[in-house]
Order: C-alpha cells, then sequence, then structure tokens
C-alpha cells in the first residue's frame, strides 16, 4: 500500500500552475512528474524556484516530486514552506500523505480535517480521511465520510476502494464484494481491488477462485520493487528432474504459513532453492535439509547466485494456488518446522526453574497501524481473568517493547509475566522456547503461526473480522491443526473471549496429561 500513497500524493494534487514567466517551467515539471520522470521533474521546478523564490506552485510541486521520490523530509519542508504562503486544503492534504506514509497516523488525520476545514468537498481528502481513520480502527467513523465522497464523486475509484476497505471492517463482506466489482468495472486492471476480492473468497473457504485472484498482488504497485527473473514461473508442471527457485514473500507470518507447502515441493523437485527473511534461515535450513536456504536480501545480487539457473521460479504465496485448491488438500500434519533441540533443552531447563505449573506462553498485541492493529489487539488489563490463573507460569512471546506494561501489571495486580526479549529477538530461540511450552494464548500475530508450524497447542483469539487465513467461521483453520480458535463476537469487545479461554484453561489445567496435548 506505500507505493499507492506516493502515487496518490502527486494524484490527487496536481494542479494548472498560476504565474507568468514561470509558466513554462511549471508546466514542463507537472508534465514529467505525470509521466513518472522525476528527475526531469525536480529539475523544471527548480528552475521555477530559482526564477521566482517562495513561489507557491513551485514549492507545492516540488514537494510533491520529492514525495513520490521517496524523500519525505525534504518534501515535508517544502510543502510546509508552501502552507506558509498559502494556507491550502492541497497542501494539507499532501502533508497529511507525508505524515500517513511514515505510520504518523493522528498528524495524518489533523491534516485531513485542515483540507475539509478549508474545502469540504475535497474528494481526495475525504478518501484519506477516511482510509486513515479505518486504520486507526475505527471503520464505523470511516465510512460515513467515504459514502460523502462516493456522493459527490460516484465513480472515484481511490473513494469506491476505501470504501469496500471500510465495509471489510465492519462486518459488511458482501457489500465490499459489490464496491470492488464496481471499482474493477471501471479499472478492470486494478491489482490491489482484485487481490482484496480475492481475500474474500479466502475468507469463505472458496479457495480456487480465493487464489486466482489473489495471484494479481503480484501486479500491485507495491510489487514494483521485487527484482524480476525471466526464470519461468511454476504453475504446477511436473518438477521430476527439475529445480525450483521459491521466492520470498511478505512478512514473517506469511513466510512460515506458506512453508507448509514446501514438504510437497522438497519431494517432487530434483532440488529446491528456497529464499527467506534472514531471521527464519537457520529455521527454515533445519527444517528443510534437502533445500538450500538463502537470506532474502531487499537490495544486490542475492545470495542464491552462484546456484544453477533454476529450471522454475515460484513465489512462496503463490505455492497454495498450486497445492491447496479444496480443504482436503490441506495435509493433517504433525508440525513442519524443526526447533533446535539444544536450544529447546537449555528452554526447558529455564522453564523448570520458574516452579510448578503449567508455562504458558502469551502474546497480546499484533500487526502495525496498517495492519489492522487496533482489532488484532487488546491489553494486559484485558487478560487479567487469564493471567490470575494460580496454576500457571506465563511467559511474554511479545515481539515489540512490553516491559513497562509488564511492569504495571506486577506492581498494580501482583502478576508475574516472565520476559526474555533478548533471548526471543531471533526466530530460531523463539521456535525453541514455543516448543518448550505446554501452551501458547496468543492473538492473530507471527506467534500464532510459529505455534501452528510446530504443532504446538495455541488457543487464538481472533477479531469478529478475521485476517483471510483464520475464515469467516470456526473454531479450527485448515493451515493448522494444532491451533484452537476463539472469536470475537462483537468488535472491540473481548469479554467473552476472555471468559471462554479462562474457563476452558480451568479445565486445561486441572486435567491429567495436559502438557502431552501438542498435535
Amino acid at each position: 500500500m506505500l507505493w499507492t500513497v506516493i502515487k496518490r500524493i502527486t494524484r490527487e494534487a496536481l494542479r494548472a500552475p498560476d504565474g507568468d514567466l514561470r509558466d513554462g517551467a511549471l508546466k514542463a515539471g507537472i508534465a514529467c512528474l505525470n509521466a513518472g520522470k522525476l528527475d526531469d521533474a525536480r529539475r523544471h521546478f527548480s528552475e521555477a524556484l530559482a526564477a521566482a523564490p517562495g513561489n507557491f506552485d513551485a514549492l507545492f510541486h516540488l514537494g510533491l516530486t520529492e514525495a513520490r521520490s521517496g524523500h519525505l523530509d525534504a518534501a515535508q519542508q517544502l510543502l510546509e514552506a508552501a502552507r506558509a504562503r498559502r494556507d491550502d486544503a492541497g497542501v494539507h492534504n499532501a502533508l497529511g500523505n507525508i505524515h500517513r506514509l511514515r505510520g504518523q497516523l493522528d498528524a495524518a488525520v489533523a491534516g485531513y480535517r485542515r483540507a475539509l476545514e478549508l474545502d469540504g468537498e475535497h474528494i481526495a481528502a475525504l478518501v484519506n480521511l477516511g482510509l486513515s481513520l479505518r486504520d486507526q480502527g475505527d471503520p464505523e467513523q470511516a465510512l460515513p465520510i467515504l459514502e460523502h465522497a462516493l456522493r459527490l464523486a460516484p465513480d472515484h475509484v481511490d473513494a469506491l476502494f476505501n470504501t469496500a476497505l471500510a465495509s471489510i471492517d465492519t462486518g459488511a463482506s458482501e457489500a465490499a464484494y459489490v464496491l470492488l466489482g464496481r471499482v474493477l468495472e471501471l479499472d478492470a486492471d486494478h491489482a490491489e481491488a482484485h487481490t482484496q476480492r480475492g481475500f474474500l473468497l479466502l475468507r469463505r473457504g472458496d479457495f480456487a477462485a480465493g487464489w486466482r485472484e489473489y495471484a494479481w498482488r503480484m501486479r500491485a504497485p507495491d510489487w514494483g520493487a521485487q527484482a524480476q527473473y525471466s526464470y519461468p514461473h511454476w504453475q504446477g508442471e511436473s518438477l521430476s528432474g527439475k529445480s525450483v527457485l521459491v521466492r520470498a514473500e511478505q512478512g514473517l507470518g506469511d513466510q512460515i504459513m506458506f512453508a507448509s507447502c514446501l514438504p510437497e515441493v522438497l519431494s517432487q523437485a530434483r532440488h529446491t532453492v528456497i529464499e527467506c527473511d534472514p531471521r527464519l534461515a537457520g529455521l527454515f535450513a533445519r527444517s528443510f535439509p534437502a533445500a538450500a536456504v538463502y537470506r532474502y536480501r531487499v537490495s544486490g545480487e542475492p545470495d542464491w547466485l552462484p546456484e544453477q539457473a533454476p529450471d522454475f521460479q515460484v513465489h512462496g504465496g503463490s505455492l497454495p494456488g498450486v497445492l491447496r485448491n479444496r480443504t482436503a488438500d490441506f495435509p493433517r500434519h504433525r508440525g513442519y518446522l524443526v526447533p533446535d533441540p539444544a536450544r529447546v533443552a537449555a528452554w526447558r531447563a529455564r522453564l523448570a526453574a520458574l516452579g510448578p505449573g503449567l508455562n504458558i506462553g502469551i502474546a497480546w498485541r499484533g500487526g502495525t497501524p496498517r495492519t489492522r492493529q487496533a482489532a488484532r489487539s487488546l491489553t494486559l488489563d484485558t487478560l487479567l481473568p487469564i493471567l490470575s490463573l494460580p496454576q500457571a507460569n506465563f511467559v511474554s512471546l511479545q515481539y515489540d517493547p512490553s516491559s513497562d506494561e509488564i511492569t504495571t501489571q506486577r506492581v498494580r495486580h501482583g502478576v508475574t509475566i516472565h520476559e526474555w526479549p533478548q533471548k526471543i529477538a531471533d526466530m530460531d530461540e523463539t521456535a525453541a522456547l514455543v516448543a518448550s511450552l505446554d501452551l501458547v494464548i496468543t492473538v492473530c500475530t507471527t506467534v500464532a503461526h510459529m505455534s501452528g508450524a510446530l504443532a504446538k497447542t495455541a488457543w487464538v483469539m481472533v477479531p469478529v473480522v478475521a485476517e483471510w487465513r483464520y475464515l469467516e467461521r470456526g473454531v479450527t483453520i485448515p493451515w493448522y491443526p494444532a491451533l484452537r480458535l476463539f472469536r470475537q463476537q462483537r468488535r472491540g469487545e473481548w469479554s467473552d473471549v476472555i471468559a471462554a479461554v479462562h474457563a476452558e484453561l480451568q479445565d486445561w489445567a486441572g486435567t491429567p496429561g495436559a502438557r502431552t496435548r501438542d498435535a
């Protein structure tokens, strides 16, 4: 989505220049900016600014150019200089986009609101405000704003698309599907609309149709930075006697989940090269010893280049489209990742030193502001009924800084949560710790994927509108037989989920043999 925001900064804001001697340079710069010739655009706008220092149009368009080039500090400085000369809705909207690119959603919302104070029918500001409110976890507030934008411009593609996203988050999946269909009527090649429609189909369990739409992700603007190779893309052809490169894509959780398809690839191909996030390299190398595992590099020549050119390439996220088109295609595996035995032994010794009781790992916050963190997260206060269980030792599996929260729980409530943040910064260490625990209780985050891939018994607290991989309903998902889902019934309300987990935990902790329940 980042590149889409960058493109929007310029697409929404371009305007005809005013002035006299500057017109030639400004018009030439705008033409270059429209054509994506950023260096030429920068040169023309700089010439206009040199001819008329402090000119609003030159500052504004040069700021847009720097934003599109990814030079956010320079862009903000130029746009703020333009704002000092004219309190303009377009400038506030562009500055809002700069803040959004930095993940500063509160500042972005303030910028869009100021733009709308100056121009209540500024379509771009309406669309961007709605999207940012949705990202803040408030799709109900976002929808009226986006619907207002659609009343002003019924065929505005961004307004339609963002309204679909907000509709998805409120649970109105059918309305979202219709809106995405309208986007595709207007722009048949809108890759993000296809991808979102794929997510809706996958959530319903319509895997065959869902993967076809999901394949459009490769055409989305954010994929432009991916290196392109000339090797044929694997579409399910026989791999007998062939070599295949499995390429890394997306985040840690995605790579762990898609790795569930690797055993089948390895069983068919003569040779398999696996590319993955550096944090997973050790774990993957141990888990798939027949493959050559290399760390993914964002730039420069890939580490696997000395290998012989493969017969096929396939992105990890494209493997399910070949191998998982029906629920029956998902194997009832007993874990496909293999933790380091020495590390597991060390963690078991450390956990044993905590004293009697179940050793339970917990993670309570997942995602980022752009990946629905608000919907996927809860607080330790909310977890108190679970954390107060006397027969358990709780261990933090939280990946982000949480020491202050943990200290607050100990001081206010006498609740102890053991934390070794330095020890679990590495995924191989995390895998060993998870494998050593009796149970994991988590929100939808990488910890859930890791637990499922290790076949560790894990209970996942799932928001009412879940990510596509968790499906629309059910207490299990085909990716990970060891996971049990506890689904939220009302958005923002976790009490029923906590009560259900608490009751199950009391029963589970008091049942002989609980420690041997891993799938």
